[in-house]
């Protein structure tokens, strides 16, 4: 199995009610998490949401017009967070062992949020917009992704490849809400067992392909 970086990442605290922010984008993401593990997603609203971060609406508005939006910003705020761990911790290995370690340091990420990351999933697909809107920020999470363990998102096996991560990305979704091991076990078993069949097909092509030419 793929090498898994283990080192401990601290949850951020949710926003303070009523303080005014430093970092209003911040801020509203904090209390979207806050708010959706305390008491779902589908009924809430952005001036919920301002009224926790310590915003009025119309800074909130500007911030992020929508919930959609609200909720693209967190996934791009997850993707900078693990580009930046990059830093410090690099990626190494075989284009799997990489894949492999981006998309579990995504769930390490969801690990600290797991109540409202799995009222999310449970409840997104009742708002369809939002689930829309969500579904082409996660095929570009996943074709940075692919960039990122230096793997080409570009053109049409690109594309193939995109949709292909994603299916395995879902995979994983489905074990990490039944996963109740400390170390996320089951995730990475998920993970790992994907990956390397996405590995065989490819090889499995690669080889029909030059016996083709």
């Amino acid at each position: 199995m793929a090498r898994r970086a283990t080192k401990k990442k601290t949850a951020k605290k949710p926003a303070a009610r009523h303080a005014r922010p430093n970092d209003p984008a911040a801020a509203m993401r904090a209390a979207l998490l806050e708010l959706v593990a305390t008491q779902g997603w589908r009924d809430l609203s952005l001036a919920e949401i301002a009224e926790a971060a310590g915003l009025d609406m119309a800074t909130a508005h500007a911030t992020y017009p929508t919930k959609a939006a609200l909720l693209k910003g967190l996934a791009r705020a997850t993707d900078a967070e693990i580009l930046d761990g990059l830093k410090v911790d690099p990626l190494d290995g075989t284009g799997k062992d990489r894949l492999f370690d981006l998309l579990m340091r995504r769930f390490d990420h969801l690990q600290q949020h797991r109540d409202a990351y799995a009222t999310l999933l449970r409840e997104l697909p009742t708002t369809p917009i939002e689930a829309a809107e969500m579904s082409c920020q996660v095929a570009r999470s996943m074709s940075l992704t692919l960039e990122t363990a230096g793997v080409s998102a570009s053109g049409l096996r690109g594309l193939l490849r995109v949709q292909g991560l994603i299916a395995i990305y879902a995979a994983g979704l489905r074990a990490w809400r039944r996963d109740d091991s400390p170390d996320l076990s089951k995730t990475m078993a998920e993970i790992d067992k994907r990956l390397s069949q996405a590995v065989k097909i490819t090889e499995m092509f690669e080889a029909r392909r030059r016996a083709a030419a």
